[in-house]
């Protein structure tokens, strides 16, 4: 998630995958990305085109992912949102 008026959306997403694929090193591998350009954290993750289309994904049985790893976390939640969000994961 960035927002264009505070930092290039290409950078921040660069940073965030890399951060992302440290923390899996020897664990896993990164096979899907949501990365959410213009759209401000404090909006409900259903209202974020790409955190909506992840919120699909961990519908369908045959996603190709099996966790679910954020590569700046406070980029993608806000106030009460992960609290929100938790159970969600934790259900599929």
């Amino acid at each position: 998630m960035s927002t264009e008026d505070f930092q290039d959306p290409e950078t921040s997403k660069g940073w965030q995958l890399m951060r992302a694929q440290a923390l899996v090193a020897g664990h896993g591998r990164v096979t899907a990305e949501f990365f959410d350009v213009g759209h401000s954290r404090v909006l409900p993750w259903p209202r974020r085109p790409e955190a909506a289309r992840l919120i699909d994904a961990l519908a369908d049985p045959d996603r190709t992912f099996d966790a679910v790893v954020i590569g700046s976390s406070e980029r993608a939640f806000h106030s009460s949102q992960f609290a929100a969000m938790a159970p969600l994961f934790e259900h599929h």
